[in-house]
């Protein structure tokens, strides 16, 4: 609606006062709703991770860009540094001796090739130079304490020898060492085997390291060692193999040597 247009200046001042109250009523008739807050909030947060986002890219394009200049400055040393120092070894004139890089190499000679008339040679029992062990502990007993060597199977010392009784008719057995057939100046071992369960004396040594069992299959079981107090020279080991085939004894001393041999019995 328009005021006619013959209307003087106080029509049309008296229309604007008109639209004015219609647009002021209409106004208070509207209920405002309530604020969109979460929105805002969701919008900022979008909004602030991807100016993060941004700014770490950046930083990734910067740390970037200074590594490759570094790598390029590297790549091009400058033309004097060969002047200063000699090159650079490779990694395997580094490694190795200077003797070795001022003499000439060696030829290499070929391998001879194995075949069923080249001898094989028998293997040596185990030292120190080939692979080093730790000693076995011994235990030191009383004269007649009994030891619990194995399910069934009990063993002793008194300074006349040693004793041992078990198996299926638990007998008791006795194997001196003062009736002259032991030598207790020079290394050596006995052996008795009853089923798995094997024991023996070890004498003529003061510094024992070990004693092992082993079979036909080169499976060795390592004896437990027994002592009187005092150190007499003598003690007595034993052992539960894992069956009750033939087995060798080997008498070890402290450093690894080979004291005594005997064959699978």
């Amino acid at each position: 609606m328009t005021p006619a247009p013959d209307a003087g200046p106080d029509a049309a001042e008296a229309w604007d006062d008109l639209l004015r109250a219609e647009f002021t009523r209409a106004a208070h008739d509207v209920t405002p709703g309530p604020a969109p807050v979460a929105a805002v909030v969701r919008a900022g947060r979008v909004r602030r991770r991807r100016r993060t986002v941004a700014l770490s890219v950046l930083a990734v394009l910067g740390v970037s860009a200074a590594v490759a200049a570094g790598t390029a400055l590297a790549g091009d040393p400058h033309p004097a540094a060969g002047l200063a120092a000699p090159p650079f070894a490779t990694t395997a004139s580094a490694s190795a001796s200077p003797a070795s890089a001022t003499s000439p190499a060696t030829p290499r000679t070929p391998a001879t090739p194995r075949t069923s008339a080249t001898p094989r040679t028998s293997a040596t029992p185990r030292t120190s130079a080939t692979v080093p062990r730790i000693p076995t502990p011994v235990r030191t007993v009383a004269a007649g304490e009994r030891v619990q060597a194995a399910p069934g199977w009990t063993v002793w010392l008194t300074a006349r020898g040693k004793y041992w009784e078990g198996g299926e008719d638990g007998m008791r057995q006795f194997r001196p060492v003062d009736d002259g057939n032991i030598d207790l100046r020079s290394p050596g071992v006995s052996f008795q085997g009853e089923g798995a369960f094997r024991s023996g004396l070890y004498y003529g040594t003061r510094d024992v390291g070990r004693v092992d069992l082993v079979d036909a299959k080169g499976r060795t079981t390592t004896a437990v060692l027994l002592e009187l107090a005092g150190r007499p020279g003598w003690g007595v080991w034993y052992a539960v193999t894992p069956d009750a085939s033939s087995m060798a004894v080997r008498l070890y001393d402290r450093a690894e040597r080979l004291l005594s041999d005997l064959p699978r019995l």
